[in-house]
């Protein structure tokens, strides 16, 4: 069984002047331009659904040491009315262009919640996409994508460029914020043949059976042999009861998906990172158990299990695992108070396996990075 180990860690953004500012930041991605330089973005505000979110990039040019702030991405001022930006990913195309997705809420009303407490609907997102031909030093957009009629999607991952040439871009779906439910999870795939203006030919999967567990936040990447894969957070529906992360196995074309399938994995948001010949490493988020935090762990068997007895502890949250007064048990509220997350991970070209996340420490929400070696 290949052997996983952290060789560094350290911190991509931390609010750099708190006795004068707060700076939430969370849910970051990033990528690696060239031997040496990685960009990495996220999103900034003064609380994880706080009206004033935008999106920040990072960049390092000593292979992830240490980490220089950009700065805003995408200014709010010139927008027609008020928004928040959430949850950015990027995305290195074949031709060294980048392709960054984002979703924005209309926040002309700072008082009305995203999320519905009693019915668990959300208010419908603007999803967009940014463009930029000189490593992230100058973007263009944003595009807005054409809704589809009666479906509410956010991005649950980058966009994936596929190896016949088109793009997949990947979304979970939900219901509308006055829709009374039930609430019926399921993926929801893209495709661009155009390099991502214009998008449609759905195809679903991880769909709600009626079996009592649905799946989230699948973060499907394409593997060496150019099919794709993903680790789907997975949960009893109503009670939200933990199960383990189920894995999925999709064609190369995104058109055929397997059923999802258990690991033993006790985890949430994940990522994964593709070693080749079966091996797999994948960081993962833990709540339920003690101790919470991020953990990494690897495969041999192309995700299906994976050797936990030889796991790494990326991030210990012990004692820090929440923000401010507990929260109620049952989503949407469940959220609110939650410190760290969203976890992500990219293969360097030295073979080393670079991660991200957000986490709390010393009242500062940040975005950190763990290096990772796989033996």
């Amino acid at each position: 069984m290949p052997q996983i180990e952290m060789v560094d860690t350290g911190v991509i953004y931390r609010t750099p002047n708190p006795g004068y500012d707060y700076y939430f930041a969370c849910h970051s991605h990033a990528v690696q331009l060239s031997g040496q330089e990685l960009l990495c973005v996220f999103q900034r505000g003064r609380a994880l659904y706080s009206t004033d979110s935008v999106m920040v990039q990072a960049r390092s040019v000593d292979g992830g040491k240490t980490w220089r702030d950009e700065g805003v991405i995408h200014s709010p001022a010139g927008d027609d009315c008020p928004y928040s930006y959430h949850g950015p990913f990027l995305s290195l195309l074949p031709d060294g262009s980048l392709i960054m997705t984002a979703s924005r809420w209309g926040r002309s009303d700072p008082d009305h919640p995203l999320f519905n407490e009693q019915t668990g609907g959300i208010v419908p997102p603007e999803i967009l996409i940014y463009r930029s031909s000189n490593g992230g030093a100058n973007w263009s957009g944003p595009q807005v994508l054409e809704k589809l009629p009666g479906w509410i999607l956010t991005p649950s991952c980058p966009i994936v460029p596929l190896a016949g040439g088109s793009l997949f871009f990947v979304f979970d779906q939900w219901h509308a914020y006055e829709e009374p439910g039930p609430y019926r999870p399921r993926t929801v795939g893209l495709f661009s043949s155009d390099n991502g203006q214009s998008w449609g030919d759905p195809v679903i999967f991880a769909e709600y059976d009626g079996s009592g567990i649905g799946h989230w936040h699948g973060r499907v990447i394409r593997l060496r042999d150019d099919r794709l894969f993903t680790l789907f957070w997975t949960a009893e529906m109503g009670t939200g009861g933990a199960q383990p992360l189920h894995y999925c196995i999709g064609s190369p074309d995104g058109r055929r998906w397997s059923k999802p399938e258990p690991t033993n994995i006790p985890g949430q948001t994940n990522w994964v990172a593709d070693l080749g010949d079966g091996r797999m490493a994948v960081i993962y988020t833990v709540r339920e158990t003690d101790p919470p935090g991020f953990f990494a762990a690897c495969s041999e068997d192309g995700g299906r299990h994976w050797d936990l007895d030889h796991q790494v502890q990326v991030w210990d949250a012990t004692g820090r695992d929440k923000i401010g007064v507990d929260a109620s048990d049952s989503y949407p509220r469940s959220h609110d108070t939650i410190s760290y997350g969203a976890p992500t991970s990219l293969v360097l070209e030295d073979g080393n396996i670079f991660t991200t996340f957000w986490c709390t420490e010393v009242s500062v929400t940040q975005i950190r990075y763990a290096r990772l070696r796989v033996s």
